[in-house]
């Protein structure tokens, strides 16, 4: 566990400083960076391919509020769009488009349901699935979503697309039920069953919290993530899909100016 939180460290770390780079700002030494539950063995073997001979990928990023960004102050603060700048910036030589297709309020189930139509309209290389949210304040059923999980991945496995699910974010309210933490547990349980790569948003957003405050990353409703929130998740998928990425030849991290 210690060298794949100590490779993620580094994927984060070289991302946060080719950003800032980017950007012309300072890296503060506190900018948390957190680790992700990524297998170094858990490859992007599709969007790999997808780069190393094309330079170019789609990625199609579904789940609820927080793929629809809902809390940012504008569409160029969800994490949709900063993940699509984010790569391009790293990833010298290379062309992104991000498409998110996020409802509000969903469960696991609907997006299910519309995964098939979603996939067929956009053909991406990579599918983000953010989900959990919406069943853990519902308490719909733990066997029934696991069991959505299980058959949305292995469809999506068929198809020969790669896939990256993102948890529940993490707020000291939503936790003080019980079941919140169960789904959570769920969903990575689900993963490490399917094969299947995890952004751990939940843990991410509780270091963050602890560091910064209970309301650093989260909107005034305690719920939707805030600009911060937003910046941060980008960051982490981005960092994520860089440290699983098979060797894609030409195609290289920018190093920081």
């Amino acid at each position: 566990m210690n060298s794949i939180r100590a490779a993620t460290w580094a994927a984060i770390a070289l991302l946060t400083l080719a950003l800032a780079s980017a950007r012309s700002e300072p890296v503060s030494v506190a900018t948390p960076l957190v680790p992700t539950q990524a297998s170094p063995t858990l490859m992007l073997s599709r969007l790999g391919h997808a780069l190393r001979t094309m330079h170019n990928a789609r990625i199609l990023a579904i789940g609820s509020s927080s793929t629809a960004g809902v809390g940012a102050s504008s569409p160029s603060k969800t994490y949709v769009a900063r993940l699509e700048t984010n790569l391009e910036t790293v990833l010298t030589g290379t062309e992104f488009e991000v498409i998110g297709h996020g409802l509000s309020g969903e469960v696991a189930q609907g997006a299910a349901d519309r995964m098939k139509r979603e996939v067929e309209d956009a053909r991406p290389d990579l599918v983000i699935w953010q989900v959990g949210t919406n069943d853990a304040m519902r308490h719909v059923a733990i066997d029934g979503f696991k069991n959505c999980l299980k058959k949305t991945l292995v469809w999506l496995k068929e198809q020969n697309i790669d896939v990256i699910l993102i948890n529940p974010q993490y707020s000291d309210t939503l936790v003080q039920d019980p079941f919140y933490k169960d789904v959570v547990a769920a969903i990575d349980a689900v993963a490490r069953e399917q094969q299947v790569i995890v952004v751990d948003r939940f843990e991410a957003m509780h270091s963050l919290q602890r560091q910064r405050g209970a309301h650093f990353d989260l909107s005034s409703d305690d719920l939707h993530m805030n600009d911060e929130g937003y910046r941060h998740l980008a960051e982490h998928v981005a960092a994520t899909i860089i440290k699983s990425l098979a060797p894609v030849g030409p195609v290289t991290a920018a190093a920081p100016q």
